[in-house]
This record gives C-alpha cells, sequence and structure tokens, in this order.
C-alpha cells in the first residue's frame, strides 16, 4: 500500500470521526433545547446554568460567566412579574 493512499485513508478516518462528533453534538443540544422549552424543568436549567458557569470560568473568561449569571438572574425576575 501507498503511502498517499495510507494517508487518505486517514483523513476519511477523521472526517469521519469528526462528522460523527459533530452529529452528536447537534443531537444533544437539539434534545437539550427541546427540554429547556418545557416549564416544569426548572433542574434543568439550573443544572445549564451552573455548567455554562462552571465552564466560562474553567477557561479563564470570567466576565462572560458573570455575564451569564446575570441574564440568568433578570430572567428569573421577569418570569416572577
Amino acid at each position: 500500500m501507498s503511502l498517499k493512499s495510507r494517508w487518505a485513508d486517514c483523513k476519511v478516518w477523521k472526517l469521519n470521526n469528526c462528522y460523527r462528533i459533530w452529529s452528536w453534538i447537534k443531537h444533544f443540544f437539539h434534545d437539550l433545547t427541546h427540554d429547556l422549552k418545557i416549564d416544569e424543568n426548572g433542574d434543568l436549567r439550573v443544572f445549564v446554568f451552573v455548567f455554562v458557569y462552571l465552564a466560562f470560568s474553567l477557561i479563564g473568561m470570567y466576565n462572560f460567566a458573570h455575564l451569564a449569571a446575570f441574564i440568568y438572574i433578570i430572567w428569573l425576575l421577569e418570569r416572577k412579574v
């Protein structure tokens, strides 16, 4: 087997894996957004907020983490009115 064909096989394998991962992420976020639209699902909303806040904090984007917290609090206050 030549080097060119092995290189092509590696590229195809990598692209297939990237497509599978992208497809999984797309379906995960589709299911998550569908579950978030349900009004009685407050625990999931809190979990998503905590996950987003921690994700922003872990990568050092503290301002975005605080902005997410601010938006979440404003959203909760508007729902009470």
